[in-house]
């Protein structure tokens, strides 16, 4: 008798385990940052975030450029994503593929957002950033000293957001 709750409760595991790293697939409604966007499957319309990048804030130095980049990429196309679980805010914490490829490897390479280094130890990802800055692509064009990142940034009050995150001139 144990053995078998042992068995259904292992199986019942399973399956919820699989359902939560499920591929779906959904199409982009919008792109509200390099990091965020607005998803609608076949049953509803909502908000996820990359789980393992951050890109700047769209009012920060390159928050602009990084989101017209994510939008070139998935901008009302159709993605695949797997989610794990849900942020303070309410948004679904994702991994998107676009063709076959990984979305945070994407941007990251490109220069347009960091490896969230706090939440992720992918090395992969790491050397995606690395490369980024050797290349000196993206928000990386003035080096890695020049930028701020969107951890701090949404952290600072307007005076230190001057003072601090002020990025390079080109």
């Amino acid at each position: 008798m144990k053995a078998n709750k042992l068995t259904i409760s292992t199986v019942f595991l399973l399956l919820a385990t699989t359902s939560l790293f499920a591929q779906s697939a959904a199409k982009v409604l919008r792109v509200k940052d390099g990091d965020t966007y607005v998803l609608q499957d076949i049953v509803k319309t909502f908000t996820v975030r990359l789980l393992k990048i951050d890109a700047p804030e769209q009012k920060q130095k390159s928050g602009v450029e990084s989101y017209r980049f994510v939008t070139g990429l998935i901008g009302g196309r159709m993605v695949e994503y797997s989610g794990t679980s849900k942020d303070r805010y309410g948004r679904t914490l994702v991994s998107i593929n676009i063709n076959g490829l990984r979305l945070d490897s994407l941007i990251i390479r490109s220069g347009w957002a960091w490896h969230y280094v706090n939440y992720d130890n992918e090395t992969m990802l790491d050397n995606a950033m690395q490369e980024a800055i050797g290349d000196s692509l993206g928000l990386w064009s003035c080096g890695s000293s020049s930028v701020c990142p969107p951890w701090l940034y949404r952290g600072y009050n307007a005076k230190n957001k001057i003072r601090y995150c002020k990025g390079c001139s080109l």
